[in-house]
């Protein structure tokens, strides 16, 4: 676990950035292909011997403040970044720290363990068309050398004989930690100092079970146990608490084999949250998985129509999140109409708004 005082610290060498962090202003998320800058940077670090990327710091290593982006969309967009454009899947943590100077976003990689990992650059359903490798260097991230790739491979695989096309390395849960976290908050009363970090944690071990094919019975187990234990804190005052249940929630609703236990344990509480106005990224994705909004477009046109940005943002989101069966071009056809019918001098904001998730749906 990342804290305060160890960013401090770090900012205190003469050399922040190095083999094991790189710090990244949280206008990154400005950037067309930021998701692909995030994907290159950690496939890096895990081609090396491991390292932080801390988002909310300048390169000269002051802090950029209260963080201006959602962090549970972020998380989801990080999950996203692992599962799609890095080969195999890489184990990481993700931490989100409120310091006195201002919000971190830090995304810790572990080194290679098993063969090197590579950034996806073409990939045709499940089959990879190409790829490619980077390293880590004082200097930043950079290209890996035909030798230096081979050494890799060489460096883990002496005596084994490896198929390059076999990418079923599995990422194994912590269950033994899950179950102890979860008894600790089922019969303690921790204070929020110890409350977050654990479920940090619980939720980066869940997301190891997220990518596997197959869930067996004490992985379900412990699901089951967690979706229990976090009721009571659903409708709490602590939003950072809400936030990272909402995350891992999350994980749990895009699996469909899930997303009846999801209904039956925490819908109504999750229904009670949405409609007290604590509305999110995370919370109407888990709300949609489990039913209540029938269609995204028709939440899209009220949204408009109410001229709620916040609310527009946030169901528009879900289009460029998971796939979603509507008539696209329905529904592109019928936000262009409604732009034409939106004055293009008071409603700018909201017009940019509605462009993009048009672009999102656009093949």
């Amino acid at each position: 676990m990342t804290t305060c005082e160890e960013v401090q610290k770090l900012l205190e060498k003469s050399e922040i950035e190095n083999t094991k962090y790189e710090l990244k202003s949280s206008q990154i998320f400005e950037k067309k292909d930021w998701k692909n800058d995030i994907a290159k940077e950690i496939v890096a670090f895990a081609n090396r011997t491991g390292g932080k990327i801390i988002i909310g710091l300048q390169n000269d290593g002051t802090f950029v403040g209260e963080a201006d982006y959602d962090v549970d969309k972020l998380k989801g967009d990080i999950n996203n970044i692992i599962r799609d454009k890095i080969s195999p899947i890489i184990n990481y943590n993700f931490e989100f720290l409120e310091c006195d100077e201002g919000d971190l976003s830090i995304i810790s990689v572990e080194k290679i363990k098993d063969i090197p990992f590579a950034y996806i650059v073409k990939r045709e359903g499940h089959e990879i068309k190409n790829r490619i490798y980077y390293i880590r260097t004082p200097h930043g991230k950079r290209l890996v050398s035909n030798q230096e790739l081979s050494d890799l491979f060489k460096k883990k695989f002496k005596y084994k004989v490896i198929n390059l096309d076999e990418e079923k390395f599995e990422l194994k849960p912590n269950l033994k930690l899950i179950n102890e976290y979860l008894d600790m908050i089922s019969n303690s009363q921790l204070s929020r100092k110890n409350l977050i970090p654990m479920l940090n944690k619980i939720h980066n071990e869940f997301v190891k079970i997220s990518y596997k094919e197959e869930i067996s019975k004490d992985e379900l187990d412990i699901i089951t146990n967690y979706a229990k234990n976090i009721n009571k804190y659903i409708l709490g005052k602590d939003n950072h608490i809400i936030k990272v249940i909402t995350g891992t929630i999350r994980l749990f609703v895009l699996n469909q084999k899930l997303v009846n236990l999801i209904r039956k344990e925490n819908y109504r509480d999750f229904e009670k949250l949405y409609e007290s106005g604590n509305k999110n990224n995370e919370l109407v994705l888990i709300l949609y998985k489990c039913g209540k909004f029938e269609s995204i477009s028709t939440q899209i046109y009220e949204a408009i129509d109410k001229k709620d940005i916040n609310l527009l943002k946030i169901f528009g989101s879900l289009f460029n999140a998971i796939n979603i069966e509507e008539d696209k071009y329905l529904i592109i056809r019928e936000l262009r109409l409604k732009i034409e019918n939106l004055n293009s001098n008071s409603d700018i904001d909201l017009i940019g708004i509605i462009q993009s998730i048009i672009s999102w749906l656009e093949p």
